[in-house]
């Protein structure tokens, strides 16, 4: 199954032929191999050449008429999330979707969206393989080698566990548990920071680190909020508690768009999200896609 997520000013993001040289299976299997070059020919910022250098590119004027490509999970609800109609056809929606539809809308460039790993997506930015990404959290080992926006939503910490476990109210009553969550996450890293004895094992996926959970082989998976809370309303038996933000959020910071160092429309993006913070558009999307309980980032 290929999705092709495409977005532009007053186009539907559905359809369209594939971004030139982007093979979904041949992505998707580099990414789980682990390969340092993949299959992606052609989707490295539409027209703006790598600098041989790395040195940073310098800001454009404009996007329009700029063909971008967005790489992620697609299956990490409400984020990105693969939804089927009535007539079995399959379209990648939630709330960075949503988000990279207002941004292209804004500053008339189109986009690709193609699914893949989160294991993957740090390492074909970094060499412009792709484009973008979202849902990612800016620390200072990342800001060597990225560019990020500000923040456009502001994550809180999950405890997904079955139903009769008792509920996390701290980040201290984990500390006897079986936890999972996934490898590499801000969530992985605040985890081994806070209570680096704790029983932890890190999983690739969402699902994997779920169902150990359901298995009973774990007490709790610590992931995002809102992923968190999506899970639990589809599994019967499984409850999500949010972790207190005064204890989280050193460590699980504002959701932002991440580019290649030096990405050239890192800046115009940034200033589309603070268009759209004042002019209230990312309040009324989170509200829509992710619920009362969380706030757009400040």
């Amino acid at each position: 199954m290929t999705i092709e997520k495409r977005c532009e000013k007053g186009v539907e993001r559905d359809g369209g032929a594939p971004a030139a040289g982007v093979s979904r299976r041949g992505f998707l299997a580099a990414a789980a191999a682990g390969a340092a070059a993949l299959a992606l020919a052609g989707c490295s910022g539409g027209d703006q050449a790598a600098d041989p250098d790395g040195q940073d590119a310098p800001e454009a004027a404009s996007l329009e008429g700029r063909s971008l490509t967005f790489i992620g999970d697609d299956n990490f609800k409400p984020y990105r999330y693969v939804q089927t109609g009535d007539d079995g056809s399959q379209t990648v929606v939630g709330l960075d979707i949503a988000v990279a539809d207002e941004l292209a809308s804004r500053l008339g460039f189109t986009y690709a969206f193609e699914p893949m790993p989160f294991s993957g997506t740090l390492t074909a930015i970094q060499n412009r393989q792709a484009d973008f990404s979202m849902s990612l959290s800016s620390n200072p080992e990342r800001e060597q080698t990225f560019d990020f926006t500000q923040g456009y939503f502001q994550p809180r910490v999950g405890v997904l566990a079955s139903s009769d476990a008792a509920a996390a109210q701290s980040v201290q009553d984990l500390d006897d548990l079986r936890l999972v969550c996934m490898t590499g996450t801000v969530q992985n890293q605040m985890l081994t920071t806070l209570l680096p004895d704790a029983q932890l094992t890190t999983f690739d996926s969402a699902d994997q680190a779920m169902q150990e959970v359901v298995a009973g082989r774990a007490d709790a998976y610590v992931c995002d909020g809102a992923e968190g809370r999506s899970m639990a309303e589809a599994n019967e038996g499984l409850t999500c508690t949010l972790l207190p933000s005064d204890e989280t959020s050193d460590y699980v910071g504002a959701y932002r768009v991440m580019g290649w160092k030096g990405a050239d429309f890192i800046p115009l993006f940034d200033q589309a999200i603070s268009d759209m913070r004042d002019d209230g558009t990312l309040d009324s999307l989170v509200s829509e896609w992710v619920g009362p309980d969380f706030v757009a980032a400040s």
